[in-house]
């Protein structure tokens, strides 16, 4: 059968203008951001080649999920933080399965002693620093909370023939301790007695959920660093990489219906998690756990300097949260924070120390 000429005509032209477009423009780029299956969550891929981090905008870091770019007000220290994190990595695609771990609000928070600005409390699931503002700062764009830690490995608690399971998660987050929702990053060290410990990452927007991350490696020894952010756009970001594998990945969340972020604390957070959303799980005896870069910021208003809230000095309209988790009968998990002058721009550190009974 013969073609028309006037197809063959138009099939010709539009062929040699997609020819032409990819000579201009090269092959069609691959979208930076796609929905990852799981409401609400969205995924970051890999950066285009030649990308740099360094020299990229700051829309350019939002775009490919990269943490904001310190301001210069912060110090040199914390430059040079951002740039460990953002060029000693491969990013990959995250693939994520919802599961039943929860979490959540801080519980049971009773204080034990008051100073000027600090509060010292018991929580039967946190361990940790919480700051909170009732200013709402940190739903502000630019506002950033993040840590590294060592991914510690369960000490004991298995005797012979024990079904005991144990959990404990370190991370990061915005809200939670004044708030009914928290957006958060971190890992889980978990110990079953019947096949032994395991380690992955996860995200969560509570009141959903924890998402596991199935394909970053995690394994006791890794140092991991976490950040919950804000971008430029007001999207809310979160991003995970293992300094020790050079892995990471970096996602996008929409918050949970009916929920938004307040943005009226940040947190350092050793959890004993909620299973189902029923009950707390026994801490995992991690024994120790370091956590080094503490830090947290917020840009008041645009072109302002940052505001830096830190366990060891926050503004005067904030309350400084000293946590250490008790199961009704034994304090159980505590935090130890080493710090050096403000003025010296240089971001603490925690020891956080497990003393479970078993």
């Amino acid at each position: 059968m013969e073609m028309d000429g006037a197809v063959i005509r138009k099939a010709f032209i539009a062929m040699a203008t997609l020819l032409m477009a990819q000579a201009t423009c090269g092959p069609l780029a691959a979208q930076p951001r796609s929905e990852s299956g799981i409401a609400g969550v969205s995924v970051f891929g890999r950066p285009p080649a030649g990308f740099n981090p360094l020299t990229a905008s700051n829309t350019e870091l939002d775009e490919y999920g990269f943490p904001p770019r310190p301001d210069r007000n912060l110090g040199e220290e914390a430059r040079k933080r951002w740039e460990q994190r953002v060029m000693s990595q491969t990013r990959i695609v995250p693939e994520l399965a919802q599961t039943n771990v929860f979490h959540g609000l801080v519980k049971g928070i009773k204080p034990v002693k008051t100073g000027s600005g600090t509060i010292d409390a018991t929580s039967s699931n946190w361990s940790g620093y919480a700051i909170t503002d009732p200013t709402n700062p940190f739903v502000k764009p630019g506002s950033q909370v993040e840590a590294q830690f060592v991914v510690p490995k369960p000490a004991s608690g298995c005797a012979d023939g024990s079904t005991e399971t144990y959990s404990s998660a370190n991370w990061v987050g915005i809200d939670g301790a004044l708030s009914n929702d928290v957006f958060q990053a971190g890992t889980e060290t978990d110990l079953d007695c019947r096949s032994g410990p395991s380690y992955y990452a996860w995200i969560e927007w509570f009141p959903n959920s924890e998402i596991k991350v199935t394909n970053l490696a995690i394994a006791p020894g890794d140092l991991i660093s976490l950040s919950a952010f804000v971008a430029s756009d007001g999207s809310k970001h979160l991003s995970i990489e293992n300094l020790t594998t050079r892995k990471s990945v970096a996602l996008a969340m929409k918050p949970p219906p009916g929920t938004e972020l307040v943005g009226n604390s940040v947190e350092w957070i050793v959890e004993r998690p909620t299973l189902n959303n029923v009950a707390l799980s026994k801490l995992t005896n991690y024994l120790l756990n370091p956590w080094t870069n503490i830090s947290a910021v917020t840009f008041p208003k645009l072109g302002e300097p940052p505001v830096a809230y830190l366990p060891d000095s926050a503004p005067a309209t904030a309350t400084t949260y000293h946590l250490w988790m008790s199961d009704g009968s034994n304090e159980i998990s505590g935090v130890q924070l080493f710090s050096i002058p403000a003025t010296a721009k240089t971001a603490p550190s925690l020891w956080f120390v497990a003393t479970t009974p078993y």
